[in-house]
C-alpha cells in the first residue's frame, strides 16, 4: 500500500515539476497523500528533495531492494515491479528533456522578421498582380491569420506542458493505481476469498481515494 501511494502521487508531483506549481500546493497533495503519522518519515523525505518525483522512484527501488534481500518477493515479481520503476524514470528523463530543450531563440526571432516581411509585402504584390482593392484585403487577411496561428503554434511547441490537461492526466493516473486494488474481478467458482471486500460497491472501495466514483470520470482527459 505504501507504494501504491507513491505510485498514486508521482503524477501530481511530475505535474508540478513541469509546471513549476506553488511550492503549497505539492506540500498539501504530499501530506494527503502520504499522511500522518504512519507515512511522515515519507512525506518528509519527498518535501525536503529538489526532485520530488525523482524522490519518489529512488523510494520504489529502495523497498524493492529491501524486499528483494528477505525474499518476499519473486524472481518473476521483482523484475516486474523493477520494470515500472525504470519506466517512471524515462518519464521524468523524457519529459524533463522536451522542457529543457525548448526551439532556439534565433530561430524563432528570425522566423517572426521572416512572417512579417512577407506579410508586410503580400498586399501590394496581390494589388500589383492585378486584383481588386476587396480581393487583396480578403486575401491579405486570410494569410495573415493563417500564417500568425502557426506563429502561435511554434510558441505553443515550446512549453507543452502549459496547455497539456496534466491535471486531468494526474488525477486519472491516481485513479488508476486506486483501480489495480479495489476493480477485484468476480470470484471463480470455488474460490475463498480471505478478505472481507467482497460484496463492496466501486464507490465504497475507492471512497479512501477519491469520493466520486470512477465511473463517472470522462475519459476525454480534455474534460
Amino acid at each position: 500500500l505504501m507504494l501504491a501511494r507513491h505510485v498514486a502521487v508521482f503524477g501530481w508531483l511530475l505535474k508540478s515539476q513541469l509546471r513549476f506549481t506553488k511550492k503549497e500546493d505539492v506540500v498539501d497533495i504530499v501530506r494527503t497523500m502520504l499522511p500522518s503519522p504512519l507515512y511522515k518519515e515519507d512525506a518528509d523525505y519527498i518535501l525536503s528533495q529538489r526532485q520530488k518525483a525523482a524522490a519518489v522512484t529512488t523510494r520504489i527501488r529502495q523497498v524493492l531492494a529491501h524486499l528483494g534481500k528477505q525474499h518476499r518477493l519473486t524472481t518473476a515479481e521483482e523484475i516486474a515491479i523493477d520494470h515500472t520503476a525504470h519506466a517512471l524514470s524515462e518519464i521524468l528523463t523524457s519529459t524533463g528533456r522536451i522542457r529543457a530543450s525548448p526551439i532556439p531563440t534565433l530561430y524563432t526571432s528570425h522566423t517572426s522578421r521572416l512572417l512579417v516581411f512577407y506579410l508586410f509585402w503580400l498586399p501590394p504584390a496581390l494589388r500589383m498582380s492585378g486584383l481588386s482593392g476587396g480581393v487583396t484585403t480578403l486575401v491579405s487577411m486570410v494569410a495573415g491569420f493563417a500564417m500568425l496561428g502557426l506563429d502561435e503554434i511554434s510558441h505553443l511547441f515550446e512549453q507543452p506542458f502549459r496547455v497539456i490537461p496534466m491535471y486531468q492526466m494526474s488525477k486519472r493516473s491516481m485513479l488508476g493505481v486506486a483501480d489495480c486494488f479495489t476493480c477485484r474481478p468476480p470470484a471463480l467458482k470455488g474460490e475463498v476469498r480471505e478478505d472481507d471486500e467482497e460484496g463492496l460497491s466501486q464507490r465504497e472501495l475507492t471512497g479512501y481515494w477519491s469520493t466520486t466514483d470512477i465511473s463517472t470520470v470522462s475519459d476525454n482527459i480534455m474534460e
